[in-house]
């Protein structure tokens, strides 16, 4: 993706960037997208597992993909039926999801280790006609979903009497000729449903539409090699699965947690050039000492999300790469990428808004803000969203009936026009009337070298208010007392209302969710109790 600029209008007080130039037409499926390529270069290697070293060439991913698609047309699945797909990386996986995108049939991506309950909840709403899941997380989604009857298909560590993907791939007559289903109801149509972060509470069903996905990416050519920990049930793990499907660069898929060492290992081992990452796993990854300029020396580029990162850690990871780039993104799973920050100029800004993204920032009275004032972050893409799937009154909380998405991050536009984003408008706290944003108190915890990573949570009483708590992590070996950090707060931020007057507690881990998230309101809870 080139770097776009972004223009302000000073009478309206909207920021927008330039609408892209679509290389497809807008009502162009990303199923017929993904066929054409894969018909293209069949001889092409699309994909390898770490797990068991299986190579993916784009004829097969092709042949797999047709007929689970046959499959479902035959069935009778259209663009208003769902498929879900409960299960981590692995060969078969990504031919389902192709599958789906080729008959325009929305899959709901589930991330395997969510609870019984909360699984059964998110497919009450959507109610999938097929399940596909890995054989050892059977039993808990099935006991979920009994009162649905779907129809279930293991994808890795089969059970005896079910069926598995395997039984869905013999060779169907005249498959040479097949042609992906259109658009019924073009660009804005739904593709698939991912699940919001939950990092403030139950997750969210969030409709995918079509055009989310054809933005212009630069980031990678067909001699890439691409590697995001991330499932398909993660904005990051979706996007990795169109990119390899779509421009022939090879992606390498594993089922095993991140650990710094091990990202490390698969770098060197398939000489990746093209990296997406949470800030979480940055920061141990600067830490690990397997982690050398030498091991990472086929690095191109490497794109940050997720979440609030450290100028220092950005830094450290920039000196790491030193045959590529660091780029910072900012978005969300409603909307997707926003803002992509290249420039070194600017370290603590999220960036400058993408192609076709318009943004206003808005006080509590709902006026536009002028440069360097802060308030929420709106932003429109210039498209219908069908919102939370079977959630209207959620939907027309996010985005209103002027098409404008409601964030709910707080952040401001410099003279530059450059993004900047303070923190959660739900995480904004208050200590004697005083507001005040965890995030910029992390901040300055993030600057003393001993630290690796650092969660601010408001403490209640009545008398007080929201008292600020830090949540530390430090790193391996390192030495630091709890006054070092409050000096260090008070020293940089001299205000009353911005100290650490809940204290500090050390801790191994913070709590986050499957995708390396921080879970604030976990990290309230143990604070709390400890």
């Amino acid at each position: 993706m080139a770097c776009i600029k972004c223009s302000y209008d000073e009478e309206e007080r909207v920021w927008s960037s330039a609408n892209p130039t679509l290389f497809y037409d807008f009502n162009c499926s990303v199923g017929n997208i993904i066929y054409k390529n894969l018909k293209n270069f069949p001889n092409t290697v699309c994909q390898v597992s770490d797990i068991d070293g299986r190579e993916v060439t784009n004829r097969e991913l092709l042949t797999w993909s047709t007929r689970l698609a046959l499959y479902f047309k035959k069935i009778g699945l259209r663009h208003d039926d769902v498929i879900a797909i409960v299960a981590k990386n692995s060969t078969y996986t990504s031919s389902v999801a192709v599958g789906c995108f080729m008959n325009c049939t929305p899959f709901h991506a589930v991330n395997s280790v969510l609870d019984q309950e909360t699984i059964c909840r998110l497919f009450k709403i959507t109610a999938p006609k097929i399940i596909f899941c890995d054989g050892e997380i059977f039993e808990k989604v099935h006991e979920a979903t009994r009162s649905l009857k779907p129809l279930f298909y293991t994808l890795i560590n089969h059970i005896k009497g079910v069926p598995t993907v395997e039984d869905l791939l013999d060779r169907v007559p005249n498959e040479e000729f097949y042609q992906p289903e259109p658009l019924i109801l073009g660009g804005e149509q739904t593709v698939a449903i991912l699940c919001s972060s939950g990092t403030t509470g139950m997750p969210k069903s969030v409709c995918m539409p079509n055009y989310l996905l054809k933005f212009d990416h630069t980031f990678v050519n067909s001699e890439d090699i691409i590697f995001t920990n991330s499932c398909l049930d993660w904005l990051s793990g979706f996007y990795f699965t169109f990119l390899s499907a779509s421009t022939s660069c090879k992606r390498v898929i594993t089922n095993k947690p991140f650990t710094p060492e091990y990202m490390t290992a698969l770098v060197k081992k398939y000489k990746i050039s093209f990296i997406l990452a949470a800030p979480s796993h940055v920061s141990a990854l600067i830490a690990c000492p397997s982690a050398t300029t030498d091991n990472f020396s086929s690095v191109r580029s490497c794109l940050v999300g997720g979440g609030f990162i450290s100028r220092s850690t950005l830094q450290q990871l920039s000196n790491l790469l030193k045959n590529g780039i660091v780029i910072f993104s900012y978005g969300m799973t409603e909307c997707g990428f926003t803002a992509l920050n290249y420039n070194d100029q600017y370290p603590t800004a999220v960036g400058t808004l993408i192609s076709g993204v318009k943004a206003r920032i808005v006080d509590e009275e709902g006026n536009n803000l002028q440069p360097n004032e802060i308030g929420e972050l709106f932003t429109n893409t210039g498209h219908t969203w069908s919102g939370y799937y079977g959630n209207p009154i959620e939907t027309k909380r996010f985005q209103d009936s002027d098409g404008w998405f409601h964030t709910g991050d707080l952040g401001y536009f410099d003279v530059h026009n450059m993004l900047y984003i303070v923190d959660r408008k739900k995480d904004t706290l208050k200590y004697q009337g005083m507001h005040y944003w965890p995030a910029e108190i992390e901040e300055v915890i993030y600057e003393l070298p001993e630290v690796a990573d650092v969660c601010v949570v408001g403490v209640y009483d009545e008398k007080h208010g929201d008292a600020a708590g830090a949540v530390v992590v430090l790193r391996q070996g390192a030495e630091l007392t709890k006054e070092q950090v409050k000096d260090h707060v008070g020293k940089r931020l001299p205000v009353d209302h911005k100290q650490l007057h809940a204290g500090v507690i050390f801790v191994d881990l913070l709590p986050q969710n499957n995708n390396g998230k921080t879970v604030r309101k976990d990290a309230r809870t143990l604070f709390e109790n400890k």
